[in-house]
């Protein structure tokens, strides 16, 4: 039985090598609206999902590749009173921190455990003339073989504060990288 489990695994991990090299050779994507209010360009190796997050706008979604793909909005204002409700609590919270890198702080606090998680690419920048926060992270599972990547970009747009959450539980989202950079660096407002 062992044997047989081990030939198993091995076919799987050889059909998730194949479908990352073709995925990371694969430079179509759709472009998508939603609500009339912003548009992303989606590469063609995602497919659309409700299962991710009842907070996304927009989930998309490869199990085989285990990547997954959303944007979050939400209003400025109400963003900006949870911070200020946070700073009653904590004065020192978002001290000499931008709006966005707020964003960024919340967003990795509830997705990851802070100490464990590893921090990089942090990048201020514009995407489409808005200003933009893009970092990725890194965290290793304990118990398991894999690790947990995300690729995140917050972005400020006119009244509406977004996030593009892009994660992975293996090493798809590094063999990706470059499409799915494209895919947030295509990120408008309508």
């Amino acid at each position: 039985m062992g044997l047989i489990s081990l030939i198993a695994g091995g076919i799987m991990d050889a059909n998730k090598a194949i479908k990352q090299n073709q995925a990371r050779n694969d430079d179509t994507a759709q472009t998508v609206i939603v609500k009339k209010q912003f548009s992303i360009d989606v590469p063609s190796f995602l497919s659309p999902t409700t299962k991710l997050s009842e907070d996304a706008s927009l989930q998309y979604l490869n199990k085989t590749l285990d990547v997954s793909f959303q944007v979050i909005d939400e209003p400025k204002s109400e963003f900006v009173n949870s911070v200020e409700e946070i700073k009653k609590e904590l004065p020192d919270f978002g001290k000499d921190k931008s709006l966005l890198d707020n964003m960024a702080t919340i967003t990795l606090h509830n997705m990851f455990d802070m100490d464990k998680v590893e921090i990089g690419g942090y990048t201020e920048t514009k995407i489409n003339g808005m200003n933009a926060v893009m970092l990725n992270a890194f965290q290793k599972r304990t118990f398991l073989k894999d690790a947990m990547y995300g690729s995140f970009a917050f972005i400020e747009g006119k009244e509406t504060l977004y996030q593009i959450i892009i994660l992975s539980g293996g090493t798809s989202i590094s063999k990706l990288a470059d499409n799915l950079e494209q895919s947030i660096k295509s990120f408008k407002e309508l």
